[in-house]
């Protein structure tokens, strides 16, 4: 791993992918408050001075909910493949995974950093590779989950939003399902992965890359060996997996609701207004988000930025005029994404420091 994730190229592309971070950011902020033309500083100020602070608290606890419940998702299942797992550890896979994914195209960085700290924590690159493939499965499931619970309870949820979002929402659901079928076939198929093993020797060969394949091939063999014993472990150990998911399901729920706890935040102290009409309106928010959620994270851009903003107004704005849904709109992903980045970023920084004290291990 230390060839990939740890070089020194590895490094300098992080570091282009962060900037990059930081102007997608700025020009997401702005296309937010362009497309509002009734949009106003003083009205976004305003609401957050009349907010009620304690459904601002649940949001930001809501976000560290979702860093620590895909931590403990990880953790059950490698502790269900017999693996010594500390939930500090896990924490900080879960940051990896969050950080590096804000900050490189369609989420790529995201896996290779959290199994680099896996690795570097002493567990097994077979069982990491094992356990990410599931759990990342098992993410794709709960998403999905809660998008199909949204639709058959409030259909007008779906509906609400503009032709467009309907059909990248639908485009969404279907490559999050191949998505899926593609990692059970990852688990399930050790004889296509060596097929393709075996193909890649060859070609490498015949371009000269690989000069001996038969030690590449050795390799090969036992790396899927390991690979395979842990992957068949998973149906045998049906508590643990289901643990997972369940934890999966957490981290997708702490993240949709950001929004339902900030909106309820800012509307719940108006003058006159209906108390029970703004919790309904929020868990219908809840279920907005996880129709965008749905129909955005596909988008090869980091983060969806640009693309989860528009499709948040557009499923806010039958709620509340145009100006409130973009200071929802900035107020939710503050916390939901730039807050809970700069956290994992933190935490990712301060794991490295450890690393280097305690000679490069976690």
């Amino acid at each position: 791993m230390k060839d990939t994730f740890g070089s020194d190229r590895s490094k300098k592309r992080t570091i282009i992918w962060a900037v990059l971070f930081v102007f997608l950011a700025a020009g997401s902020v702005a296309a937010v408050t362009a497309a509002s033309k009734s949009f106003s500083m003083k009205r976004f100020i305003g609401l957050l001075e009349g907010s009620a602070p304690q459904f601002i608290v649940l949001a930001f606890i809501a976000m560290l909910g979702f860093v620590v419940f895909e931590g403990l998702a990880v953790r059950s299942i490698v502790r269900s493949f017999g693996v010594r797992c500390p939930v500090r550890k896990s924490v900080v896979f879960s940051a990896a995974d969050i950080y590096f994914s804000a900050i490189t195209p369609s989420a790529t960085g995201g896996q290779p950093a959290c199994a680099y700290f896996m690795i570097k924590s002493g567990i097994p690159a077979s069982c990491t590779t094992v356990s990410l493939v599931f759990n990342l499965a098992l993410y794709t499931v709960a998403g999905l989950l809660i998008g199909i619970v949204t639709v058959i309870v409030e259909p007008n949820v779906y509906l609400h939003f503009s032709p467009i979002a309907r059909v990248l929402i639908i485009l969404g659901a279907l490559i999050l399902m191949t998505i899926t079928t593609f990692f059970i076939l990852v688990l399930t198929k050790i004889k296509w992965i060596n097929a393709l093993g075996e193909f890649l020797i060859k070609v490498g060969c015949k371009v000269r890359i690989i000069r001996d394949p038969e030690r590449w091939r050795e390799k090969l063999r036992k790396g899927l060996e390991d690979y395979g014993s842990y992957a068949s472990m998973i149906p045998k150990r049906r508590s643990g997996m289901a643990r997972a998911l369940g934890f999966n399901l957490l981290q997708k729920l702490c993240q949709f609701s950001v929004t339902m706890f900030m909106y309820i935040a800012i509307r719940l102290n108006m003058p006159g207004v209906d108390r029970a009409a703004v919790f309904k309106n929020g868990l219908e928010l809840l279920g907005a988000q996880s129709l965008i959620s749905i129909g955005s994270n596909f988008i090869p851009i980091p983060g969806a930025m640009g693309v989860t903003d528009l499709m948040m107004l557009d499923g806010f704005r039958p709620l509340m005029s145009e100006a409130d849904a973009a200071a929802l709109e900035l107020m939710a992903r503050a916390v939901s994404f730039y807050s809970c980045v700069l956290l994992c970023f933190l935490i990712v920084v301060a794991a490295l420091i450890i690393m280097r004290r305690q000679k490069n291990t976690l």
